[in-house]
């Protein structure tokens, strides 16, 4: 069974305080990256662009990553691509009236 997980609402709007949060989940989303490449013994490589000012950064586990598309495209077993659409659909975002955001994710 789905456990839910309550994401909180950001209390400011401030420009200080947008920065201060995309800082903290863009370290938390590298530093769970490296963590999971050392214990799955995975190659990873994860690039985060701002849409505000286009800035770029990213993480590379291993020199030979990412790999070209044709590269993707002759690989055995074909990679699974997962698209935004089905992220949407898996972790649906319902409002509750406590001000959370309740977000189902599976197990």
């Amino acid at each position: 069974m789905a456990r839910s997980r309550r994401i909180q609402k950001r209390l400011s709007d401030s420009p200080k305080s947008r920065r201060q949060q995309w800082t903290r989940r863009k370290d938390n989303l590298f530093f769970k990256s490296f963590e999971y490449c050392q214990e799955c013994d995975a190659d990873i490589f994860i690039m985060v662009r701002r849409k505000l000012d286009g800035q770029i950064q990213f993480f590379n586990s291993n020199g030979e990553w990412p790999p070209s598309l044709e590269e993707l495209a002759s690989h055995y077993p074909k990679p699974n691509q997962i698209m935004w659409e089905e992220l949407a659909a898996r972790y649906t975002d319902t409002r509750q009236e406590s001000g959370g955001i309740q977000r189902t994710v599976p197990r």
